[in-house]
């Protein structure tokens, strides 16, 4: 079974797009699916490609677009029908093959290979996919072939449309009982059959189904005509298809932690599909998202009750605990330092009050010592103190409680400047920082600098460990990882540091989920519902920016339940949003969440600062993809200054789609990189498909492509970039030139020109 690590459920946000755990879940369990379809593909020599948004996905993303959450493949008729023939064998126990002939009210052309054929809450399902309890799957559509004759694929059009009309209209007002007959015995006229008139409606319908998907397979052997798939959908929509040389061959590439399968001219494909593929379009998947939720809702309905999830209620006010503060006992010190003195000046129970003095003293020094360190001025003090009551305790114990005048001055004195010294400690403001994890230490790093730069402010960033949670909701082991922070931040040890004790002023948060996200956890004494009780003012501020957006936009709109409707946003006295755009849409989220009466304590709430992690993207990766040594000569101008950075791809599809067009755009591109090498250096991604695909890409054009790589790598006119990751490429280089990519679509999220190749000029 497919292995997943921990850290890939972990809420995210891909190109803009909030991905929540639940999403996270969902496609776990579809590349599990697809995992185990793809090795009974491959051990029977089955040919499948990827499709729609998996296609699209697999090629601009390098695995699922951020705001889809379904799979598809698709299968030529005889692949498909061979696979369904040894896949119900093959797939693991619980697995299912739904489709029309074996499921109730499925009336789709295709088949879904899904987990489980219901919702599961069984203990070893939820183990085993992730607690992922809902019905999840891929969906395998059949690519049947066009008719080349106009005519003959015009008159098969119009009778796969009016046989489905009246398999659809069965039973319904739509196709009265007296007109049924009439129908039945027209698609008999048309199609050369007889039909069972007797048939209840149902199986009648199952019927006419049948004859459409005989329909579908008329022109199995055209071999100039094109491939279609989900026929009907073509019939009604005037699709032309593909030619039947785009499938071909096919080509592996990555899908998050799996290989699928591509057609080799997918590029093309893509282009015809979407046009600019490149452009990133939310909202276009045709079906609801998530799609789980339709499958809860019904499962809540019968079941009678929802499903646990956090709910508004009433904030309560915050527990006083300033009593158990630091401040508060240093007060109390204070004021019985002033007691004991007044008695002992006026000889009341001296040897007594000189004891408590001392002793007072001691706890006092102990408890600063243990929040401050032990260098701050006032331990000497204290230290000091306690050898001056030391000779007054001798000195009344030997006269009969009586003390000299110089020395009462004296203790008074030191008296004095003890509390100069604890005023001065208590008007110091604290701040404590409560990152919990180094990656998002940026979304902080410039309120801490600015709150670090004020005089009268202490300051400590305390990392705080997380777990990893199991299915259901038990900690997995502990993630505790201060190598991840700069050198530079001072880092305090959270089993040392006592929030109680300290009761910072203020107390910045990065986690918002408490006991609610499905994925992560930190420790439950760090959750916002009760830290928000050690602090005069909790501030969330999000880990994370996304793209902006308004509550139109369905999708975003929605997963806003995983980050704003939480309850560190609720339990917050102050909440940073990256923009007042973003302020409208929590109020609006949360007023919904709460109820409407709310509305005003969101919008005292929610602040649109602005995020610190703006451009985070160009900031911190052009800071961490140092420029390698051996670039170092070609990239800089006489004058020392750094040239800039173009960065040049295609892909294996490109070349084989374009042939000795893309040969040529290649040398091109290598003349004008040379002509302009004084002011340009540019720098080439090799895609390793063509490398080890030779078969695919042909002989000739695989030789010509190497012969100028060749000119590449004897330093003519480019860098080849070898082993750099794309997102390190994307930072560095100051623009990209070459064939839509996932690599080119790193460039788009760092806001970097991206200019794609025409072959023909």
């Amino acid at each position: 079974m497919l292995k997943f690590e921990d850290s890939f459920f972990e809420d995210e946000v891909r190109d803009g797009f909030y991905v929540p755990a639940m999403i996270k879940k969902a496609w776990a369990a579809e590349l599990t699916v697809m995992y185990e379809v793809d090795k009974i593909c491959q051990k029977h020599n089955i040919t499948y490609y990827t499709e729609w948004g998996t296609m699209l996905g697999a090629v601009r993303h390098g695995g699922f677009i951020p705001w889809d959450d379904d799979f598809d493949i698709m299968m030529l008729r005889k692949d498909y029908e061979r696979f369904l023939q040894v896949a119900a064998a093959e797939l693991p126990q619980g697995f299912a093959i739904l489709n029309m002939e074996n499921t109730e009210n499925f009336w789709y052309f295709l088949s879904r290979i899904v987990l489980k054929p219901q919702i599961c809450f069984e203990e070893e399902h939820l183990k085993q996919f992730h607690g992922f309890p809902y019905i999840v799957g891929i969906d395998v559509f059949i690519l049947d072939t066009l008719s080349s004759d106009p005519q003959k694929e015009k008159e098969r059009e119009k009778m796969i449309e009016y046989i489905l009309a009246v398999a659809d209209s069965l039973g319904t007002k739509k196709l009265p009982a007296k007109e049924k007959a009439s129908a039945l015995y027209s698609i008999e006229q048309l199609c050369g059959v007889d039909l069972k008139h007797f048939l209840p409606n149902p199986e009648m319908k199952m019927q006419l189904y049948q004859l459409v998907k005989k329909l579908m397979m008329a022109f199995e052997g055209d071999k100039k005509g094109n491939y279609v798939q989900m026929m009907p959908l073509a019939v009604y929509h005037g699709a032309t298809g593909f030619p039947q040389d785009y499938f071909q061959d096919g080509v592996r590439v990555p899908f998050e932690n799996i290989e699928i399968m591509l057609p080799v001219r997918y590029e093309e494909m893509l282009q015809k599909k979407y046009g600019n593929y490149m452009q990133l379009v939310r909202n276009r998947a045709g079906h609801d998202y998530p799609f789980f939720q339709s499958q809860k809702e019904q499962f809540e309905k019968v079941l009678g009750y929802p499903l646990p999830r956090y709910r508004y209620s009433r904030v309560c006010p915050k527990r006083d605990t300033q009593a158990l503060s630091y401040k508060y006992q240093i007060r109390e010190f204070i004021h019985r330092f002033d007691r004991l003195h007044g008695e002992i000046c006026q000889g009341i129970r001296v040897q007594e009050a000189l004891v408590e003095a001392q002793g007072n003293a001691i706890e006092m020094g102990n408890l600063i010592e243990q929040v401050r360190g032990g260098n701050d001025s006032i331990i000497c003090e204290l230290e000091q103190y306690c050898e001056a009551v030391f000779e007054l305790y001798n000195e009344a114990a030997q006269h009969n409680d009586a003390i000299s005048d110089e020395k009462i001055r004296a203790l008074k004195h030191l008296s004095s400047s003890i509390k100069e010294d604890a005023r001065r400690i208590l008007e110091r403001k604290e701040a404590v920082f409560l990152p919990f994890s180094g990656r998002y230490w940026d979304a902080l790093h410039s309120v801490w600098e600015a709150v670090s730069s004020e005089a009268d402010w202490d300051v400590y960033v305390i990392p705080l460990p997380y777990y990893y949670k199991e299915y259901d909701g038990s900690f997995l082991d502990m993630v505790y990882n201060v190598s991840e922070y700069p050198r530079d931040i001072p880092l305090a040890d959270y089993k040392k540091f006592d929030l109680t004790l300290h009761h910072p002023d203020v107390i910045f948060i990065q986690n918002p989920y408490d006991e609610w996200n499905s994925a992560t956890s930190i420790p439950k004494e760090y959750y916002s519902s009760e830290i928000r009780n050690y602090t005069e003012q909790l501030v969330y501020i999000p880990y994370f920016e996304v793209e902006e957006f308004d509550k139109e936009s369905e999708r975003e709109y929605w997963n806003m339940n995983y980050y704003c409707t939480v309850p560190g946003v609720v339990n917050a006295d102050i909440v940073f949003v990256q923009s007042e755009q973003m302020k409208a849409v929590y109020v609006d989220k949360l007023a919904e969440f709460a109820g409407e009466e709310t509305r005003e304590i969101w919008e005292k709430k929610i602040v649109g600062i602005g995020s610190p992690l703006m451009d985070r993207e160009r900031d911190v990766m052009g800071r961490t993809a140092g420029i390698p040594q051996e670039w170092e000569q070609r990239i800089r101008k006489p004058d020392g200054e750094r040239k800039r950075l173009l960065l040049f791809y295609i892909s294996m599809s490109a070349l084989i789609q374009h042939g000795e067009k893309m040969i040529d755009k290649m040398e091109r591109v290598l003349e004008t990189a040379l002509r302009n090498k004084e002011e340009v250096a540019f720098v080439w991604k090799e895609d390793m498909m063509i490398k080890l695909n030779e078969k695919l890409v042909g002989k000739a054009l695989y030789a010509k492509y190497y012969g100028i790589r060749k000119k590449i790598l004897d330093g003519q006119g480019m860098i080849l970039a070898e082993h750099m990751r794309d997102e390190s490429l994307a930072a560095l280089c100051d623009g990209y030139y070459g064939v839509p990519s996932a690599l080119g679509n790193k460039f788009q999220v760092f806001h970097k020109p991206v200019m794609i190749c025409n072959v023909e000029c």
